[in-house]
């Protein structure tokens, strides 16, 4: 199926700088792209002045928090933990839940059903963990907006700690707590943790205030959620998923050790695109095709046995949940070529079908931002009701959209670039009319090409192991911190492979075998694009460890390609 292609947006020529001259070429390029042009900002990169982790108390409510937590430990109170289906919402919930449980408090995990009940705090869940006897409620990565919720926490006798980095409205519950660093007037000096990261620092200072020491194996939950939940790569998430990485790879949970086994992970050489990847993908699963409880057992299960159970289970929830994300991008894109055919690409993308459930409607809209670079809603059916899932770009405000349709919605939420909302079908015709007539007034300015941004053309040559070396010091890669992107030109091809259950992938075989060497080269999703017969190529690619060669070897993760020129 033929999608648009990508501009290369190049980079630069280089200018001056105070970088070591010693670095490779394609290094200093790298790092002039992050605005890095000289030794102390290289050095405040890589090792920042200040002391990491920051204060916990130096958020805004928590000392009001861990004097509540105080409390329910001294009195041996049952302490529910509600948290998101998701890596970020399971995780956090499992610090909470290992950080009290070995200060011997009895804890009520609570995870929400993707279908039926959604994002967020509910009065339902509520009322199951009173009925369980909890007195005190934590909310992980929600909670912000639940005014009512708090409300009939309290009318049935249990307080609420809410940890949350969303974006607080203007009315704020009535919480014992409100821990959320985007606060107005909050003194917190990285206010872009994700909702883990904010559990780890809640059990990091209740331990201080203890002053006992955190166990460190809490680091390898928190490096997994900021991974997953694309949160800037930068200061102090750096820091989670730089220590958290290092103790996951000697890591003593069953369940990590047998999702390692799963995806041929080899733990030694554990980095953030690994997780992303392989790890990421499948505790996501049973969120988004079971009961995200399933993936918060595999990660607190102290049992060998139930760590292989649920390790095969996961497997197989992830091989599904490829095929039917597979089956909903392809009936996407089919309605979004039309379009395109006819000359009606709106500025705001908005699909649903029979076929995209709400498991993987996110990842539908994540496919077409990628592709089409504007923003992106993807619905499935929910009776007489659309829940949707929304993905953005950076110059579009999801919630500030919603927020002036809202009007039609049952109810919306979430981040700038990732959301959504529940709409009643009568009034999608409506909706869609008045999005894209908001998201035309706020992009109908701007080039929506999608585009490829290069931060250096090199030849094969120069991919050498110092400058593979180098690109890992720069690690954890993510967001504010992207994996470098390269161009190559004229690279001979000299082997061609399909791969997937539809053969929609490729992997290549590149180089000349002289001073370059061979390299594999693979590129997922890009099948429909090999012209037969082609013998040299442009490749637009990162460098990603190669798994299924072993330790220490390396291949090209191909992001765009096209038959060489000349």
């Amino acid at each position: 199926m033929a999608v648009p292609s990508k501009k290369w947006q190049l980079p630069p020529p280089v200018k001056s700088h105070g970088l070591p001259v010693d670095l490779p070429a394609a290094a200093i390029q790298v790092l002039l792209s992050r605005g890095i042009d000289n030794r102390e900002k290289l050095q405040f990169f890589l090792e920042p002045p200040h002391r990491l982790p920051h204060d916990p108390l130096r958020l805004p409510d928590m000392d009001r928090g861990i004097r509540r937590l105080y409390q329910a430990v001294s009195r041996k109170e049952t302490v529910g933990i509600f948290g998101d289906f998701d890596v970020d919402g399971l995780t956090g919930t499992a610090i909470i839940a290992e950080g009290l449980a070995s200060l011997d408090v009895p804890v009520v995990p609570y995870l929400p059903k993707r279908m039926g009940e959604g994002h967020g705090l509910s009065n339902a869940a509520i009322q199951h963990m009173v009925q369980q006897g909890v007195t005190l409620v934590v909310t992980v990565d929600c909670g912000v907006d639940a005014v009512a919720e708090v409300s009939e926490a309290h009318r049935l006798g249990a307080d609420v700690i809410i940890t949350d980095h969303h974006l607080p409205p203007a009315v704020l519950p009535d919480a014992e707590a409100v821990i959320n660093p985007k606060l107005p007037g909050s003194s917190y000096p990285f206010p872009e943790l994700c909702g883990a990261g904010l559990a780890f620092k809640l059990i990091q200072g209740l331990y201080e205030y203890y002053g006992q020491p955190w166990d460190p194996s809490l680091l390898e939950l928190a490096a997994l959620a900021t991974i997953a939940d694309l949160v800037p790569m930068v200061d102090e998430n750096r820091y989670l998923v730089t220590e958290g990485l290092k103790v996951m790879a000697h890591t003593e949970r069953p369940g990590l050790q047998a999702l390692f086994r799963r995806a041929r992970v080899d733990q030694q050489s554990l980095n953030a695109q690994t997780v992303a990847f392989q790890i990421s993908p499948r505790l996501n699963s049973a969120g988004r095709m079971s009961h995200a409880m399933e993936a918060f057992r595999l990660l607190t299960t102290k049992s060998l046995e139930e760590a292989d159970s649920l390790a095969d289970r996961l497997e197989l929830l992830n091989q599904e949940r490829r095929t039917l994300s597979e089956r909903a991008i392809s009936a996407a894109l089919d309605q979004v070529q039309r379009r395109s055919e006819a000359g009606d690409l709106p500025p705001i993308l908005l699909v649903w079908d029979d076929c995209i459930t709400p498991g993987v409607a996110g990842l539908v809209a994540g496919r077409l931002v990628d592709l089409y670079h504007r923003p992106a809603v993807a619905m499935s059916a929910d009776g007489d009701h659309l829940v949707a899932s929304a993905r953005g770009i950076p110059e579009f405000n999801l919630v500030e959209a919603f927020s002036a349709c809202d009007g039609y919605l049952v109810r919306y939420g979430g981040h700038a670039q990732a959301a959504g909302f529940t709409i009643a079908r009568e009034n999608l015709p409506r909706l869609t009319e008045d999005l894209t007539a908001y998201a035309q007034s706020k992009l109908g300015s701007l080039d929506l090409s999608p585009t490829l941004a290069i931060d250096a053309t090199v030849a094969l040559d120069e991919l050498t192991d110092g400058l593979i070396q180098w690109l890992q010091e720069l690690e954890p890669y993510g967001p504010a911190n992207p994996l470098p992107v390269f161009l190559t030109l004229g690279v001979p091809v000299s082997e061609v492979h399909y791969m997937g259950q539809s053969r929609q992938h490729l992997r290549l075989v590149v180089g000349d075998g002289d001073g370059g060497g061979r390299w594999t080269a693979l590129a997922f999703n890009q099948a429909d694009k090999w012209v037969e017969n082609t013998k040299r190529l442009d490749l637009v690619y990162s460098i990603t460890d190669d798994t299924w060669r072993g330790r220490g070897a390396h291949a090209l993760r191909v992001l765009d390609f096209r038959p060489a020129q000349g």
